[in-house]
Formats: C-alpha cells, sequence, structure tokens
C-alpha cells in the first residue's frame, strides 16, 4: 500500500545467515539482486560503511579521491533508480564509482554538517549531489522527505548492513521488511 506521507516509502532488504549474521559470509548476488529488482524502486540507500565495503570487495576500488574522467550526469528522465549514500561523515571518496555502474540513474550523498566543505567540493566535481541534512550525523527522516520532494523519489529500497537500517527502524522510517535467508551458519 502506497504512502500519501511527504516522504518515501521504505523497504529494507537484508541477507542474513541462519544465525542472524549480515555479515561475514558468501552471498549469491545473482540471487539476491534478482528478487530486489522485483521492488520497483526509484532509489537505492547504503550507508557508508556498506558502500566503502563494497567498493573494496565488490569492484577492487580504493576508497580514495579520484582524479580520473567525471562520470556523466544522468538524464533527468533516466528511468533508473538514482544510488544514494548516508555519508555523515564524509567517510565515501570514490563515491562516483558507484555512478558509472549501469544499474543506476546518479548518486546523491546524503551529509551532515560536519562533512567538510572540501569532501563536499569534491562530490560536486564529481557530478554526486550532496544534501547536507543534519549537524553531527543525517537526519534520515528530513533526508528522506527531501528526497521525495526534490528527486520525485517514491519508494526506496534501503541496501545496507544493521547500522542503517537499525536507525531506521528505531525511527520508525521503515514501511516494509524483507529477509532473504541464506542456508549458512557464520558462528
Amino acid at each position: 500500500m502506497e504512502k500519501t506521507d511527504p516522504r518515501p516509502y521504505v523497504i529494507t532488504y537484508l541477507a542474513t545467515s541462519l544465525d542472524g549474521r549480515l555479515d561475514g559470509s558468501p552471498i549469491d548476488i545473482e540471487r539476491y539482486y534478482g528478487i530486489a529488482a522485483r521492488f520497483e524502486v526509484d532509489a537505492i540507500l547504503s550507508g557508508s560503511e556498506t558502500a566503502v565495503v563494497a567498493l573494496d570487495r565488490c569492484s577492487g576500488v580504493e576508497n580514495t579521491y579520484n582524479a580520473g574522467p567525471v562520470p556523466e550526469r544522468a538524464l533527468p528522465n533516466d528511468p533508473r533508480p538514482l544510488f544514494v549514500i548516508v555519508d555523515g561523515r564524509g567517510r565515501v571518496r570514490s563515491g562516483s564509482t558507484f555512478q558509472q555502474l549501469p544499474f543506476w540513474g546518479g548518486g546523491r550523498a546524503l551529509l551532515s554538517e560536519a562533512v567538510p566543505e572540501a569532501h563536499r567540493a569534491y562530490l560536486a566535481s564529481r557530478n554526486v549531489d550532496s544534501l547536507v541534512i543534519g549537524e553531527g550525523r543525517v537526519d534520515l527522516d528530513r533526508a528522506l522527505s527531501r528526497l521525495r520532494t526534490d528527486y520525485g523519489v517514491r519508494r526506496i529500497r534501503v541496501d545496507s548492513g544493521g547500522r542503517l537500517n537499525g536507525a531506521l527502524l528505531r525511527a520508525d522510517l521503515v514501511d516494509e521488511v524483507h529477509l532473504l535467508i541464506c542456508p549458512w551458519l557464520v558462528g
């Protein structure tokens, strides 16, 4: 059921082991993202820790400022979902790497006021739009509302670990929870 809130409908989707671990185990990426594609969302939300780990593990990209070619901006009518990183401390330095992947129609960064201006300028130089919302941490409720009003995001899937999912759940910002329970024990 769609909501009429000023924020998007939020779907969390996690893969967990039989013993409830979100990390430390192999994942069937094809199955995970095959199911994820069924949610038909306008944006994918990820936390900074998940983004940094994904850069290293999945793409082999070092999380450093990149002086290479600037990724092109997605066209305004691009049907692909936005990729949005919650990065309240400015940890993700290779965020534009995600823009170059064919899965997303552009990148956005949700930052707090604590993120240095130099980092914000770097993101802008890489065609990553930033929303600065919150003092020491990103104000998730306001950030979600801004994604809806500024970018037309009506449905968003959270592809992240326990920190961001936990913060969203504690703030009562989650509308659906989906778990892919994988047949292994992490310990």
